[in-house]
């Protein structure tokens, strides 16, 4: 039994936080409703192969640093070979020479950056992979013990719930038998008939009553029931924090990493690159990221709490 949370989304910030996932069904839905924390479920699955593609990205890098290498080292052959051919002499001929010997030179420091990528960053993603998303058959461990966890708060609170849903029913259904009694009691043909029908209005009354007074006690008993509900919700909720803020913070390693990697200096270009990249590592801020998550799809978006609804006139 789950109903959509109204929700104020905040406005975009100058921060460009996190985007919203268009797709994501569970997005602006209050946290506490019965199966909404599947999104925490899904996001710690989701680390191993936001992990995985890194790896994959990285990889890739490498290939594309090896083919350039490759191609550096060609042309420098080739053109070496050229210039010896060719009729060129004199200082001219050692300039071009030196012009040429530059592919060498880019060629080492190309090598260098594929290492890098192939010896360190990519192994230690693989391992951290592997280290903290340990498989039990077709889930993650982590994962489960989540699910396990969640599923154990909720029990209790969705046999509540059903039980305020079916008492209103109840409640529902007596208010409709009293206004069909009153009709009936209206249309009455003679007064042993109207008396008849009188004595059943006071019934469905009495029904009315002991039926509004049983869906108002099982609203309270709700009420005083949700503080210790959200707070056990939270804990287990705020251990999923710190498992993706562990992910998070793992992958500003690998960038910060990578960061130094492409620090080549001297090099006009590979310098302004390594500025840019420096600079949006600057704005990297893992903790911003997991409050915003908090606000969108956690414990601070806003649920809708089931609350007394008086039986509607029939038209």
């Amino acid at each position: 039994m789950s109903s959509v949370a109204s929700v104020i989304l905040p406005s975009p910030s100058s921060s460009a936080p996190p985007e919203a996932f268009a797709q994501n069904s569970m997005y602006g839905k209050g946290f506490y409703e019965p199966g909404q924390y599947q999104v925490a479920l899904k996001r710690c699955e989701n680390g191993h192969d936001l992990a995985l593609h890194l790896c994959e990205m990285f990889d890739e890098r490498t290939q594309i640093e090896m083919a350039y290498i490759n191609s550096l080292k060609n042309w420098s052959k080739k053109w070496h070979g050229e210039l010896v051919k060719s009729q060129e002499y004199g200082t001219n001929k050692k300039v071009w020479d030196q012009t040429v010997a530059t592919g060498e030179v880019m060629a080492d420091i190309h090598s260098t950056l594929a290492s890098n990528l192939s010896d360190s960053i990519t192994p230690k993603l693989r391992q951290w992979r592997k280290d903290n998303y340990e498989k039990s058959l077709i889930h993650y461990k982590k994962t489960k013990e989540f699910e396990k966890d969640f599923d154990s708060v909720q029990k209790t609170w969705i046999k509540l719930l059903d039980k305020i849903q079916e008492l209103k029913q109840s409640y529902y259904q007596s208010c409709k038998m009293l206004k069909h009694a009153e009709a009936n009691e209206r249309n009455a043909s003679d007064d042993e008939q109207r008396r008849k029908l009188s004595d059943k209005v006071d019934v469905a009354k009495r029904e009315v009553g002991f039926t509004r007074t049983k869906y108002q006690q099982a609203l309270k008993d709700m009420s005083d029931q949700r503080p210790r509900y959200e707070q056990q919700m939270s804990e287990v909720f705020q251990r999923t924090q710190q498992f993706e803020k562990k992910r998070l913070d793992f992958f500003k390693e690998t960038f910060d990493e990578y960061e130094k990697v492409l620090d080549l200096n001297n090099n006009p270009m590979l310098k302004k690159m390594h500025d840019d990249y420096q600079q949006a590592l600057q704005m990297h801020d893992s903790q911003q990221d997991i409050t915003w998550w908090d606000q969108n799809y956690g414990t601070q978006t806003n649920c809708r709490w089931p609350e007394f609804e008086e039986y509607p006139e029939e038209k």
